[in-house]
């Protein structure tokens, strides 16, 4: 496999100087919501699970007391 090292050209990569220069110019490649902070949640259902996840009590399944609407299986 000796023949795939030998190349014309200065890296494999050569040739892509445009695709790069688009990749460069670009002003802001992060989508505008990954700068929201305020992310909804449970404040109370959380501190519950951290409790229990300090402790090492209670089951690893959420049970119909501690879940947001999940009920139990018939």
């Amino acid at each position: 496999m000796d023949y795939l090292k030998h190349s014309d050209t200065v890296t494999f990569a050569a040739g892509d100087a445009q695709d790069w220069n688009k990749v460069v110019h670009t002003a802001d490649p992060w989508p505008p919501y990954v700068t929201n902070t305020r992310i909804p949640g449970d404040g109370r259902r959380t501190a519950t699970v951290i409790q229990r996840y300090s402790t090492g009590s209670g089951s690893a399944a959420p049970t119909a007391d501690n879940s947001a609407g999940a009920g139990t299986p018939e």
